[in-house]
Order: C-alpha cells, then sequence, then structure tokens
C-alpha cells in the first residue's frame, strides 16, 4: 500500500509593485496548480477595467505585464484585480460579453442566450450577473470586485480566484538636500521616487554660469552627467549618482533628474564653494540703543560760614592787654 495527498486546485498572484506610477509599466505574478490550460485577469477600477487571458507554465507560474501604455490611461486611483483559475472542468465560467475592452456584461457561461443592449435590467436572462461598462447600472471599483467575487463564489460554479489591489499614482521624483559642497569634494547625489526598480533616470549636474559666450570667452563645462537605475526601498524606491568635484570650478549647480518611461522631471540646486573659503555672510551692522540725554544738575549754592575767632585773634587781645598796662605803668 502507498498513501497519496490529492490537493485541491488554487490560485494565488502579487504584483511586482503596491504603488504604480502613471506611464510606468509592472507585472502581475503568481502560481495556479491544477494544471489549467488558461486562467483570467480582472483589473476594475473608477470608470475603468480590463480583462486577459494567461497561459500557466509547466511549473504552474504565470506573469502578466501591464504595458506603459495601459497605465498612461489610467487614472490616479485604488485598482482591484482579481485572478481567476477555471478549476476541474478546466473553463472559465464567469465571462465578459466581449473579452475586448467594448464589453458591457459579465455573464455566466452557458446561461446566456445572446448578447443584450444595456437596456436590458439584470435578472432578465439568469446569464447576466452585472453590467461593468456603458450602462447607468454598471459596477466599478470594489463594487465590481465584490460582485465578480460572489459570482465566483456561487455553488454551482467551481471556479476560484485570488483579489488584490494596487494604488496607481502620479509619477513623481525627490532629490535629498544636497548642501554646500568644496572644489574636490566626492559624494553622491540622492533621492526616492515613485517609478518601478530598474527604471532608468538621467542624471545632469551642470554649472548654473555655463551658457553660450562670445569666441572671445572661455565657455569650459564643468559638470556631470549619467544613466541610473532605480533600486528598491524601504517605503519608495531609491536613486543615487556618484558626482567628482575634483575637476570643477567653484559655482552654483543645478542637478536635473528625469525618467523617460514616466516623462517626469526634478531639480534641485547646490553651491560649489572654493576649499577653505566660507560662505561670505553679510555683515550685519549693529544697532545700538537711543543715547538718552544726561540731566546736567542743578547747582546748589554752597552756604558761607560765620568764621568763628580763633587761636591767632587771642593772641591779638593778649598783646593789646600788654601795651594797656604799660601804659597805665608810666602814668
Amino acid at each position: 500500500t502507498v498513501s497519496i495527498v490529492v490537493k485541491k486546485p488554487f490560485i494565488q498572484a502579487t504584483t511586482s509593485s503596491s504603488t504604480v506610477a502613471k506611464g510606468d509599466k509592472f507585472f502581475i505574478t503568481g502560481t495556479a496548480e491544477g494544471d489549467p490550460n488558461t486562467i483570467a485577469i480582472w483589473i476594475l477600477g473608477k470608470n475603468y477595467y480590463q480583462y486577459y487571458t494567461e497561459t500557466v507554465g509547466d511549473d504552474m507560474a504565470f506573469s502578466k505585464e501591464i504595458g506603459t501604455a495601459t497605465t498612461s490611461n489610467m487614472a490616479s486611483g485604488q485598482y482591484f484585480i482579481v485572478t481567476q483559475h477555471p478549476m476541474y472542468n478546466n473553463a472559465l465560467d464567469v465571462l465578459p460579453s466581449d473579452t475586448s475592452s467594448t464589453a458591457t456584461e459579465v455573464y455566466v457561461k452557458n446561461r446566456i442566450v445572446a448578447l443584450r443592449d444595456n437596456t436590458t435590467s439584470p435578472g432578465a436572462n439568469p446569464g447576466l450577473l452585472f453590467y461593468i461598462k456603458g450602462s447607468t447600472n454598471d459596477l466599478q471599483g470594489s463594487d465590481a470586485a465584490q460582485a465578480l467575487i460572489l459570482a465566483i463564489n456561487s455553488a454551482d460554479i467551481d471556479d476560484t480566484y485570488w483579489k488584490l489591489s494596487v494604488m496607481v499614482e502620479e509619477p513623481w521624483i525627490r532629490i535629498n538636500t544636497v548642501g554646500d559642497k568644496n572644489v574636490g569634494d566626492a559624494f553622491a547625489i540622492t533621492g526616492t521616487t515613485n517609478l518601478a526598480v530598474d527604471d532608468d533616470l538621467i542624471v545632469e549636474v551642470t554649472s548654473a554660469s555655463f551658457a553660450p559666450t562670445n569666441k572671445e570667452q572661455s565657455g569650459e563645462f564643468t559638470g556631470s552627467s549619467g544613466t541610473v537605475k532605480v533600486v528598491a526601498g524601504d517605503n519608495y524606491n531609491d536613486w543615487s549618482f556618484d558626482v567628482d568635484t575634483a575637476t570643477w570650478k567653484a559655482d552654483d549647480y543645478i542637478v536635473q533628474v528625469e525618467s523617460i518611461e514616466a516623462s517626469t522631471t526634478q531639480t534641485t540646486t547646490f553651491n560649489l564653494l572654493t576649499a577653505g573659503v566660507p560662505t561670505p555672510v553679510p555683515t550685519a551692522v549693529p544697532v545700538g540703543p537711543t543715547a538718552v540725554p544726561t540731566a546736567v544738575p542743578t547747582a546748589v549754592p554752597t552756604p558761607v560760614e560765620t568764621a568763628t575767632p580763633g587761636f591767632g585773634a587771642l593772641i591779638a587781645l593778649i598783646g593789646l592787654g600788654a601795651v594797656a598796662a604799660l601804659v597805665m605803668r608810666k602814668d
């Protein structure tokens, strides 16, 4: 005797990034066990939907590239992705009325009698599930994704699914502050972006004074340019560009970073100084307090003291007494 394990077929998927810049490509990849011939991929958003079918390899893996032309037409916002597995009968039982972008209905296979115009209300035919486009009753975004999942979960439908979402944003590039540098410094100009990993960025660093000149003037170029790859980061992706200013002249420099795929550009500036020469700082003129005039004190007259007879006066009196005595003795 031997034991075997019989597994239920299933599908699972992921996107190459949870956030995608408009005009940038991304991938939907996953595995579909049970050896299905084809799986379906639905992308549902506000006023938007796309339907794809994709073959599954012998390794049970599948991959679908959503190209730049497609994401350029997607408005910023959240999009729901439903990957659909045909399960045991190897047939997709929930389908759009047309596999192109002109489809207006979602229906159950083998139940719909004929394609109808949009005036037919859901329920008039048991095959019609909901309108997906072109009707005042159509479902969009999360409502369409929920209705699709409810249909696949029906007891008489053997298909299964995997749901995920992706956020589409306007493309942006950010340049981290460079700050003042000295001639001869080697450093990296860095930044972040919501562009995809491995996207190419063109970085140009040029002197602000570089411009057309007269023949008599020297118009030498100092700066650098090149192409760098976007690499994976923590919250958003990163990029870095190395520069060496050994042969550059002191000047203001302009940094420009451009993406070709997403058609977005960002610029910043920094100062390159002569080594050892600090950035001149304007001297502030000190402003002192307003002088307060000193009050001239009013002169106080000095009191005149009455002289008191002193020792000299006493001697004079004694002398006068002696003279008087002599006169009386002669008499």
